[in-house]
């Protein structure tokens, strides 16, 4: 089975809800003012790789809505720096450790600069699937949630702002209303087959659609069951689970329906790359607001990748 989800990375609720956590980790802001920076990324596999630089080195970081800001081990002894804070964290197979949690006094992302982050330090290089990327670190929703950001799939660019009138949205058909967790994670509700679910909207997600195994049975719907691991924890445990494959005969997320989709049941909803690269997205975080303008149509299957490469292009990245 493809391994789609890499890594789920859940600060444990009772503490990452305490005040001055949840200050550490989305305190801090952009240099300057009125702003507007498009750069490239990578996505050779899926995910949009950018190039970070920090403490006046250049690393690859993964845009990832899904987790907060993380930086390697390696960064935080380079830096030199205190932690402000701890938390436990629990990855998808239940391993937990108590991991650090810092304040980066500088993060430049092209010609922005972003000041006093808030990050979490984590040996992600320990994790094979992140090594092989060559992934040194994330670029969080909590730090995101501080900026405009605008994704062009098509032509492998980001665009960051803090003025949503750069952007044309007159043009972008679709609007889907999120809430946000304390690290600004979006979550989007929708229903499949009228059973209501929560959406994550996850750019760390290399997939498509998936529907949380827990909403509903879906003993009636048409697919198969695959056999393997579909997740790596942090701490580089593998599961051992069977994931079904269906065929769903009704599919909405917030406004927009889908009508029938093949979809895939697992720990949780999330919605992935495949679907976002689909069109160009704007994410506004000062209005819980995503906007979406179609650039082709919607594929209702999804390939099959079988090479090493392509396998991990179906990963879930923490």
């Amino acid at each position: 089975m493809i391994m789609k989800k890499l890594v789920y990375l859940i600060l444990i609720l009772t503490i990452i809800g305490c005040n001055s956590l949840s200050k550490t980790l989305n305190g801090g802001k952009v240099a300057k003012d009125d702003y507007m920076e498009t750069i490239k990324f990578n996505y050779d596999y899926n995910f949009a790789l950018i190039d970070v630089v920090i403490n006046q080195k250049t690393y690859t970081f993964l845009v990832d809505t899904g987790a907060p800001t993380v930086i390697s081990n390696q960064i935080y002894k380079d830096l030199n720096i205190n932690p402000a804070n701890s938390t436990n964290v629990t990855d998808s197979q239940g391993q937990s450790n108590n991991q650090e949690v810092v304040i980066i006094p500088e993060v430049r992302i092209g010609n922005l600069i972003y000041n006093d982050i808030g990050a979490i330090v984590a040996d992600l290089r320990d994790v094979f699937e992140f090594n092989c990327m060559g992934i040194d670190g994330i670029i969080g929703a909590n730090q995101m949630a501080k900026s405009f950001w605008k994704f062009d799939y098509q032509n492998h660019e980001i665009t960051i702002t803090d003025q949503l009138a750069n952007f044309d949205i007159t043009s972008y058909e679709d609007r889907l209303n999120f809430f946000t967790s304390n690290q600004k994670t979006p979550y989007v509700v929708g229903f499949v087959n009228g059973v209501s679910t929560t959406y994550t909207f996850d750019t760390g997600f290399a997939g498509h659609l998936d529907v949380d195994s827990d909403i509903a049975d879906f003993d009636d719907a048409i697919g198969f069951v695959k056999y393997g691991s579909s997740s790596v924890g942090l701490y580089d445990v593998k599961d051992s689970i069977s994931t079904r494959t269906i065929k769903i005969d009704s599919l909405r997320i917030g406004d927009i329906d889908m009508g029938q989709q093949i979809v895939e049941l697992d720990h949780g909803s999330l919605i992935g790359n495949d679907f976002m690269n689909k069109h160009d997205m704007i994410m506004d975080w000062s209005s819980n607001l995503i906007y979406l303008k179609k650039k082709k149509n919607m594929k209702k299957e999804r390939k099959v990748f079988l090479d090493s490469k392509q396998d991990l292009k179906k990963t879930k990245l923490l």
